[in-house]
């Protein structure tokens, strides 16, 4: 990662590098980070490479460079919080006031503004579009992705992660990690809204077997839908269906879907048997 230092640029605009480059690995990385590292670790994050700026007036500009060591940990890390408009940078970005963030290869990077975020923007963007060359080539989403049901799902709201930490930051299903989710289970977290109205939420999650799916969709059917019927699915408290099949290793779970049928489709569509 210290590789990067010689090729990013020392001045931005207004903005100068400010002491020391620092690069923070999976052991150190809460001494960079007390509070958030944990989001991070669940993926597998290698190291960070850090830089700070600073202009005359002591506004700062935070540069990081998260080393994940997969293109699918990248897009992973950067799925599971986004909010703002596509900024043009990278595989896929988004620029909010004061943060930049976007993923290219196996490399997430997130530049931060602390102080007058208007004036920062443009040196932001700038050093955005310096870094992402350097981060190449490209890389490919997680194979998973093939799994959803194209007709309907909002694309640039899909989720990829592994453990209950990511889940209950996107949606929460219970204190408890009730679907046994861990660093071996693959996750995505899609919303869907179809043309004629009807709207779900889908969880999609790969086991390491087919005996822990079992187990996982017996946990969550006690602990999440008591009363389903014989489909496994059950009306819940906000007049919304949700519903649970397993095929092999691979468990989906509909959300506040607008009506049984709905529910259904989605989940025999990443059920049904490969062909």
């Amino acid at each position: 990662m210290k590789d990067f230092g010689p090729q990013i640029p020392k001045q931005v605009l207004d903005w100068k590098a400010s002491g020391q480059d620092a690069v923070y690995d999976r052991k150190t990385l809460y001494d960079y980070m007390d509070g958030g590292a944990e989001v991070y670790l669940a993926f597998d994050f290698r190291e960070v490479f850090v830089r700070k700026y600073a202009d005359a007036l002591e506004n700062e500009v935070n540069l990081d460079i998260y080393d994940m060591g997969s293109p699918a940990e990248a897009f992973g890390l950067f799925s599971c919080d986004r909010q703002d408009p596509e900024a043009g940078i990278g595989q896929g970005s988004e620029y909010g006031p004061g943060l930049l963030r976007f993923w290219r290869g196996r490399y997430f990077v997130s530049i931060t503004v602390s102080g007058n975020e208007e004036k920062a923007e443009k040196a932001v963007l700038m050093m955005g579009k310096a870094v992402a060359p350097l981060l190449g080539p490209d890389g490919a989403l997680p194979d998973m992705i093939k799994l959803l049901p194209s007709a309907g799902l909002q694309a640039e709201r899909t989720a990829y992660f592994h453990n209950h930490v990511h889940l209950s930051n996107r949606y929460f299903v219970a204190s408890e990690n009730i679907l046994n989710l861990d660093e071996r289970t693959e996750c995505l977290f899609a919303e869907y809204r179809s043309e004629s109205g009807e709207s779900a939420l889908l969880l999609v999650v790969r086991y390491p077997d087919a005996a822990i799916t079992r187990a996982a969709a017996a946990s969550f059917l006690k602990s999440f839908l008591p009363r389903a019927d014989a489909d496994r699915a059950a009306l819940t408290e906000n007049k919304k269906w949700s519903m649970i099949k397993t095929r092999e290793n691979v468990l989906a779970v509909v959300f506040e879907a607008s009506s049984k049928e709905y529910a259904g489709r989605l989940a025999e569509a990443i059920v049904r048997p490969l062909k």
